[in-house]
């Protein structure tokens, strides 16, 4: 009861106190901008609480939970307590305060003069006047940085030692040494020494020479190895989640390799979540930490639907299922049945994990095509299997694919028509490096495959062909990109004695298109027949150069201009087609959008031709 009495009388204390005449006061400080003047007004009066009446009001607002921030002049300027005794004292301390705040910029010798001019007829507040001259900058005489443990010979703290952020010479900043005590920690998070810390660390400042030495005296004690790895999951067996590893039992922690072990196991599309423990034994000396790793599988069905428009094939649509894992070893099968205008396919996939790496892997795929664009007709049964693998060529991953394809193909393409049997072996190899691979920036793609077939190995007739395609993507001005694509094919049929005639439409070479060259339709360049009817041709070469940039502040939208060149052809006297235009791009929720307007520049009256197009770029 006597508590809450005497809360009621300070109350009333309080709001009498309050209701006290209060004056205003301007504030006004040169010499300095940017970083230094918002410390500057940051830190007036930074240790300072409200006194007398305030340490009563202050314990008053903390009693509701509330608590009292500190006050700074600048702050105060318009409080309801402000007195001519409090501008005076606060003001008898700025100059103090002033010096304090500019010393984490390496300014330790600074003149600060001051004045305060009470209110007069032409100014009703009082007005606080500071002028700052920074003076000479302290600078580093010395680092004194010590590493020890086994740190000490990491060349990792080798390197960064060499090119730590502060050097001897540079002017003193706080915030860059605390950096640099930070870039240490975290290295050392970084490469597995849990146990690291600082038994010095310190900015020792000479008065008389005006100079500053740095002391960061770091041990980082021992540095840890992964240990046993344990699955904490009932739906695979070890060894296919072992092809997940970046590291084996006994290697040296880093936390690059437990993320690339992490983000392998979640892009496997095998889990919703991953969770990884590395409990610390209970024996100090035993530097390996076991890797428990808790796995929340997916659903194992998975169900899609897409559609689409595009100006080579009209409108299209896709249905898909995929079991994501079929039996405890990892494998997977998937179904998808598309449709367009000009197209109709269903492919149903069976795929299994092979090797060590989670690059490696055996597809077995048989699809049913009916195609009928404008130049042709094709009925395609295929059934085919390839090997995926990852090969290491100067320091780079590239992926290699080796297979082998039976096709049973019935067509009609211009005067020519047949039905071919193919069994083709095939070797191809791909490198992709993108910023990113939705809406690249800066990237590039570069693909080679070889294939053929014999007509004394079940096949009906004979040759052999190799494709090389590739696209370069940079930035270009501010807000601009440039994209060249270009893309090559060599056929060879009389070397094998075959027949370009019994070749199916899918193996010859046709040129114009979306992503060909564009002001013509899809398929319409290549060699004629009697009857000026596009019939493919035995090479191929195509090339597109464009500028894309950014419409004003909007980023989602920009607009291009290219141009693109190329036919398919049986002899080098045969033409190169031309084709330019402008477009619009838009980066939707789906995918980037082209829209494009092309003129067909071989063409008498370079006519006109819309391309829709829906994809990334690589």
């Amino acid at each position: 009861m006597l508590n809450k009495s005497l809360f009621f009388i300070l109350l009333i204390l309080l709001s009498f106190k309050l209701s006290a005449q209060t004056v205003d006061i301007e504030i006004e400080i040169e010499g300095v901008k940017n970083d230094f003047l918002d410390n500057v007004q940051t830190y007036f009066s930074l240790e300072q609480q409200i006194t007398d009446s305030g340490v009563l009001y202050s314990h008053i607002l903390q009693l509701h939970g509330n608590v009292l921030p500190y006050i700074t002049l600048e702050q105060q300027k318009t409080h309801p307590r402000l007195s001519k005794r409090r501008i005076k004292r606060l003001h008898k301390q700025a100059v103090a305060e002033i010096k304090k705040s500019l010393q984490p910029f390496g300014y330790y010798r600074v003149e600060v003069s001051s004045q305060l001019t009470p209110p007069s007829e032409e100014n009703d507040a009082w007005l606080a006047h500071y002028s700052i001259t920074l003076g000479e900058a302290i600078r580093i005489q010395a680092l004194d940085i010590q590493i020890n443990g086994e740190a000490e010979d990491d060349q990792a703290f080798t390197k960064l030692l060499a090119d730590f952020p502060q050097k001897v010479g540079d002017v003193l900043n706080h915030p860059n040494y605390e950096q640099s005590k930070t870039i240490l920690s975290q290295l050392a998070e970084e490469r597995g020494y849990f146990d690291a810390k600082f038994n010095k660390h310190s900015i020792e400042i000479d008065e008389q020479a005006y100079a500053v030495t740095i002391r960061l005296y770091f041990d980082s004690g021992p540095r840890y190895r992964f240990g046993v790895v344990t699955f904490q999951q009932n739906i695979f067996e070890t060894s296919v989640l072992k092809r997940f590893l970046s590291f084996k039992a006994g290697d040296f922690y880093t936390g690059h390799a437990l993320l690339a072990f992490k983000n392998a196991l979640l892009n496997s599309d095998y889990f919703e979540n991953v969770k990884i423990d590395m409990p610390h034994s209970t024996d100090s000396s035993d530097v390996h930490l076991p890797v428990v790793v808790l796995l929340k599988p997916r659903k194992p069905n998975k169900y899609s639907a897409s559609i689409g428009y595009g100006t080579d094939t009209g409108v299209r649509g896709g249905l898909g299922w995929e079991r994501r894992y079929a039996n405890r070893y990892g494998h997977s099968i998937s179904s998808d049945v598309e449709a367009s205008e000009i197209r109709e396919s269903t492919t149903v996939r069976y795929t299994i994990p092979m090797g060590e790496h989670i690059g490696e892997f055996i597809n077995i795929t048989a699809g049913y095509k009916d195609e009928s664009p404008d130049t042709s007709d094709s009925k395609l049964l295929l059934l085919g299997i390839r090997k995926h693998q990852p090969r290491f060529f100067l320091g780079s991953n590239i992926n290699e694919i080796i297979g082998l394809e039976y096709r049973d193909d019935r067509y009609n393409v211009g005067s020519d028509s047949g039905h071919s049997r193919l069994l083709m072996p095939s070797i191809s190899w791909s490198y992709m490096k993108a910023d990113d691979r939705i809406y690249t920036k800066q990237g590039y793609k570069i693909q080679l495959e070889f294939r053929g077939a014999l007509s004394e190995v079940v096949s009906n007739t004979s040759f052999w062909q190799t494709r090389l395609n590739g696209t370069l993507i940079f930035p270009l001005l501010k807000k601009g990109r440039l994209i060249l694509r270009g893309e090559g094919g060599y056929s060879d049929i009389s070397l094998l004695d075959g027949n370009f005639h019994e070749l199916p439409p899918s193996i010859r070479f046709f040129a114009g298109g979306d992503r060909s060259v564009r002001g013509y339709d899809y398929q319409a360049l290549g060699p004629l027949n009697d009857d000026e009817e596009v019939i493919g041709g035995k090479h191929l070469l195509v090339g597109s150069i464009e500028y894309e940039y950014k419409l004003f502040n909007l980023e989602k939208w920009s607009i291009a201009a290219f141009w693109d060149g190329g036919n398919a052809f049986n002899g080098l006297s045969e033409p190169l087609k031309q084709g330019g235009g402008m477009g619009i791009r838009w980066l939707s929720p789906i995918g980037l959008i082209r829209i494009d307007v092309a003129a067909a520049l071989s063409e008498v009256g370079t006519p006109l031709r819309l391309h829709i197009n829906i994809g990334p770029d690589l």
